[in-house]
């Protein structure tokens, strides 16, 4: 059965794994709450100067760039990131996020579930 809800009606949790500042998360489709088999969509908000630490995980993930600019950084590249850009990371390649700009950096991202 169809799902529609504003993306504020999921809760706003501080992301603070992997050294991580200035960053929030909202799971917006979950298998646990709208019963999605096969995949997540998260919105992530980095404030200012904030950023997501390095890491890495068996997921792929799809980026959609919604607002802002950034860095996204791996052991051997940066890149930056900004509004209406997409990125695909592939599984176990360590990543993070930075905001270099000077408005909040704002993206989707979809993950598959193992």
């Amino acid at each position: 059965m169809m799902k529609l809800k504003h993306f504020t009606e999921e809760e706003e949790q501080q992301v603070t794994d992997y050294g991580s500042t200035k960053t929030t998360v909202r799971w917006l489709i979950t298998k646990e709450k709208e019963g999605a088999p096969r995949y997540a969509l998260r919105r992530f908000e980095i404030q200012p100067g904030g950023q997501i630490g390095i890491h890495g995980h068996p997921q792929e993930h799809e980026i959609y760039c919604l607002s802002g600019e950034g860095e996204v950084f791996t052991h051997f590249e940066t890149a930056v990131m900004r509004k209406d850009d997409v990125l695909y990371i592939p599984p176990d390649e360590p990543h993070g996020y930075k905001n270099t700009g000077n408005e909040t950096l704002v993206f989707l991202c979809v993950i598959p579930y193992l």
